[in-house]
């Protein structure tokens, strides 16, 4: 005998949550669609590409990302901007994923980079952003 089935599913965690808005978001990445990912920034999201390259930079805030690190990218990007996940992992407020990007610059030379961001969640949005990189290939595909 099995036991009785409840009339309502269970409640996701903030884990499962997280990790659900964030595998949403890749999966338009993926096709090149960024209109699940981009309304996930909160107004105070801080942004980290680490390294030091000129593309390494730390912005504060939705406007200074958007300027200062979205907007120069997709400048330098021919056609959609696809960043495909490999593995997508959850704990708490923080997902990470690793993910590979498949782009063209506006020279037809690709820009094919790895790789890992860690975000960190709050109330649906992302709040930070650590993203690792080669910044020696973005310097070399997209310019300095």
């Amino acid at each position: 005998m099995s036991a009785p089935r409840s009339e309502h599913a269970p409640r996701m965690t903030a884990t499962e949550t997280n990790r659900a808005l964030i595998a949403k978001a890749f999966a338009g990445l993926e096709r090149g669609d960024p209109s699940d990912f981009l309304p996930l920034f909160a107004e105070d999201i801080e942004w980290r590409v680490m390294g030091s390259s000129a593309w390494s930079k730390h912005e504060r805030g939705l406007a200074d990302v958007e300027r200062k690190l979205v907007g120069p990218l997709l400048a330098r990007i021919s056609g959609p901007y696809r960043n495909i996940p490999e593995l997508i992992l959850a704990d708490g407020d923080h997902v990470v994923v690793l993910a590979r990007g498949d782009a063209e610059t506006v020279e037809g030379g690709r820009y094919d980079n790895d790789y890992c961001f860690v975000f960190r969640m709050a109330g649906g949005r992302i709040v930070e952003v650590r993203e690792y990189l080669d910044t020696i290939l973005a310097d070399r595909a997209l310019g300095r």
